[in-house]
């Protein structure tokens, strides 16, 4: 197993959501092999190594624990993931793997498994910054023009970028009031776990991220992802 950057670092837990629909890639993109690796298993090699023994959650798809056990231990034998079944959104998922964490305090990171670029070095950086602010997550400062368009597609406004940003994961916050935070929203359906955390009112901050951290979407991703691949092989 590849050694990721860091040490173990002994309170953090790792949820990985792998429980996904994937309707716009129209297939399962996580299964996907990428660098000799499927696609949901290179965040979990990547992070295997900083979270806490026992404290590493993939989520999977339900009805499907048994083909990603199969799968993870052919490419990871004796890892030591923790498995969770998915929910029927995101953010059922996320409270299913927050339950199997055996962790009464600490650190938790949420990371979507369809993005396999994420490093355990941005991971390390977004701890510290959650232990400082209570919540971190990574991002990019919106850098193009954004038009918002009416129902025939003609632009109806220009939408100011200024202290816009795009977000990424892992999204890393204090557990205790990560857990609060989907306590007190038990029937959010949200794409994103800061938004959970914001709302219960706990602070989160913005980390720049100048790495390529690409949320496979579609099949094109996959593409570009390989290309890039070869391109690195020479």
């Amino acid at each position: 197993m590849k050694v990721a950057v860091g040490k173990m670092i002994p309170d953090l837990a790792v949820i990985i959501v792998a429980g996904g629909s994937a309707l716009r890639f129209g297939g399962d993109k996580l299964m996907v092999e990428l660098g000799g690796l499927p696609v949901f298993l290179h965040s979990v090699r990547e992070f295997l190594p900083v979270a806490a023994p026992g404290s590493l959650v993939v989520v999977h798809p339900a009805g499907r624990g048994g083909e990603f056990r199969a799968v993870a231990e052919r490419y990871l034998p004796g890892a030591g993931i923790v498995w969770a079944e998915g929910g029927a959104c995101r953010s059922a998922s996320v409270r299913s793997g927050l339950a199997r964490i055996p962790l009464a305090a600490g650190i938790v990171a949420v990371h979507d498994a369809a993005r396999p670029l994420a490093s355990a070095g941005l991971l390390v950086r977004l701890v510290a910054e959650a232990r400082r602010s209570g919540g971190a997550i990574p991002g990019k400062p919106v850098t193009d023009t954004l038009k918002r368009c009416g129902e025939t597609g003609l632009i109806e406004e220009t939408i100011p970028r200024s202290g816009l940003w795009r977000v990424e994961t892992p999204q890393v916050f204090d557990l205790e009031k990560l857990r609060a935070a989907y306590e007190r929203a038990p029937e959010a359906d949200l794409t994103d776990d800061a938004c959970v955390y914001s709302m219960a009112g706990f602070g989160c901050a913005v980390v720049l991220n100048e790495q390529e951290n690409l949320k496979i979407t579609y099949p094109a991703d996959i593409a570009l992802l390989k290309r890039r691949e070869c391109e690195a092989k020479g």
